[in-house]
């Protein structure tokens, strides 16, 4: 049995761009894996063409007769690895060198870590250069989810033993949002983590997921928003639902009024009052999360619709950052 089997569903994916994926797996400085490749649209004769040329017999090639999906191809390989870790792996992605040695390295001094993921880089076609560290608290990690994943999924090395002994798959009906899903289910069994070290470049171009299916996104998102109450036994009102799944975890989304902005305050007080008292998560972080959700939101109003949100810094019991809105609030003309 080797110690990592690396995992990489492909469809469709440009040469060039499938090429530099391969060839920053098989350059890892940690030799002791498998890497299973599974063919997604196995009617690309140039996806054929380029593995082909790749004679490592770490490579283990295989094809769908027919396309399937990503979180369906994702259960395949699960199936077939044979690895104590499993890592994720984008089929248009740069696996830093160290990459693999630096989270096998971690896991095995912390059995208590299930799931670990990493710092990582975007770069690409579209203007989004930048770094992104996410928590490595356990607790952080869990109090984030609700709003976003904090541990971004190609980075993800994670212990196969607790996946196949609790039958943790990938959810068929979701295309985006399974490293959330994945982080819930871990949750339950064992703790997550993330390496601050960027070992990690995430690709942005016109033709990925995030682009090309943001409505489909759009509604995986309030799924999963549905799935977490439902869990942790929270009823909230429709009209809080929907603003909750529209506004307040989408920054993109412009608040256009001042009502809908209380809707957003009044729902974040309210989930942080519920967990306060029922200690789902760790009180502190996720009531520290909630105000900072509603201190974007309430910029966003301000700035995208001159909204004077005086009133609502003034009477909130989240700890929003007041100095920064009352400036911006004062700024545009709003003194009163």
């Amino acid at each position: 049995m080797v110690e990592i089997s690396v995992i990489m569903p492909v469809c469709n994916t440009k040469e060039e761009y499938l090429r530099e994926a391969i060839k920053s797996v098989l350059n890892q400085n940690f030799k002791d894996f498998e890497f299973l490749i599974l063919n997604d649209s196995p009617d690309n004769k140039a996806i054929q063409r380029v593995i082909a040329d790749y004679t490592d017999d770490r490579i283990k090639y295989m094809e769908n007769p027919t396309n399937i999906g990503i979180p369906q191809s994702y259960n395949k390989l699960q199936e077939m690895a044979t690895g104590k870790y499993i890592a994720i792996m984008n089929h248009d992605d740069i696996m830093h060198p160290h990459r693999l040695a630096k989270q096998y390295n971690y896991l095995e001094k912390h059995p208590e870590v299930g799931l670990l993921g990493s710092g990582y880089k975007k770069f690409g076609e579209i203007n989004r250069f930048r770094w992104t560290k996410n928590p490595s608290a356990h607790a952080e990690i869990c109090a984030y989810l609700l709003f976003k994943s904090a541990v971004h999924h190609p980075t993800i090395m994670m212990r196969r033993a607790i996946m196949t002994e609790h039958r943790i798959r990938y959810n068929e009906n979701f295309i985006s949002l399974n490293d959330r899903l994945l982080c819930c289910e871990f949750s339950k069994y064992s703790k997550l983590s993330n390496l601050p070290d960027t070992l990690y470049k995430y690709r942005f171009h016109k033709d990925m997921t995030s682009k090309k299916q943001k409505d489909m996104i759009r509604s995986e998102r309030a799924m999963f928003h549905k799935l977490w109450f439902a869990y942790n036994n929270i009823e909230l009102m429709p009209e809080e639902v929907n603003i909750f799944d529209h506004y307040t975890t989408y920054g993109r989304q412009k608040v256009r009024d001042l009502n809908t902005l209380k809707i957003i305050v009044s729902t974040l007080e309210k989930l942080a009052n519920i967990n306060q008292q029922r200690r789902l998560l760790e009180p502190e972080i996720f009531t520290k999360i909630c105000a900072k959700y509603a201190t974007k939101r309430c910029l966003n109003a301000l700035l995208s619709s001159r909204i004077n949100i005086k009133e609502i810094i003034k009477t909130t019991s989240l700890p929003v950052n007041k100095p920064l809105l009352l400036g911006s609030n004062m700024i545009l003309g709003w003194k009163k």
